[in-house]
């Protein structure tokens, strides 16, 4: 079977790329992810987000997968690190899962090693939230704002 390349748009790839250098500068706990990520992005064929195909996963995309070794179907959102929370299927694009899923498109089988093992998955669904997207840039900037500015930012938790 012929793996699809990974396909990403160009606001990810600039904001996925920053979080990759500066997380490798920091006490992150998980190099081997990062740089996980960090290969990922660099064999990723990189496109504007008005031409990238509507079936691909990319970040705040809704994914529902078949997982095919326990055969239930599982509804998940791809995010940043700053916003996952595995309780409500909210996955770091960090996570084992998360960095197999960008990219992807509707269809394709992903591996991921996970603490528990190995999963197998099959993307069924993929869904766009756009206005996540734009809230969570809002976000970013004011973010990038306080911290030009000198103010203090709350430590934020990354989640697998």
């Amino acid at each position: 079977m012929k793996t699809r390349s990974t396909i990403v748009t160009d606001t990810d790839m600039d904001r996925l790329s920053h979080l990759v250098r500066a997380l490798k500068h920091s006490l992150f706990r998980d190099q081997l992810q990062l740089e996980s990520l960090e290969q990922t992005l660099e064999s990723a064929e990189v496109t504007s987000s008005e031409r990238i195909p509507r079936d691909v996963i990319r970040m705040n995309s809704s994914i529902r997968v078949l997982d095919l070794d326990t055969r239930k179907k599982e509804l998940y959102t791809l995010v940043f690190p700053d916003s996952a929370d595995i309780s409500t299927g909210r996955i770091s694009v960090l996570a084992p899962v998360g960095i197999a899923f960008l990219g992807r498109r509707q269809g394709d089988v992903i591996e991921a090693k996970v603490p528990g093992g190995d999963r197998t998955l099959r993307v069924e669904r993929v869904s766009q939230r756009p206005q996540t997207a734009r809230r969570q840039a809002r976000s970013d900037r004011s973010n990038r704002q306080e911290l030009h500015s000198g103010r203090t930012i709350q430590r934020t938790t990354l989640a697998a």
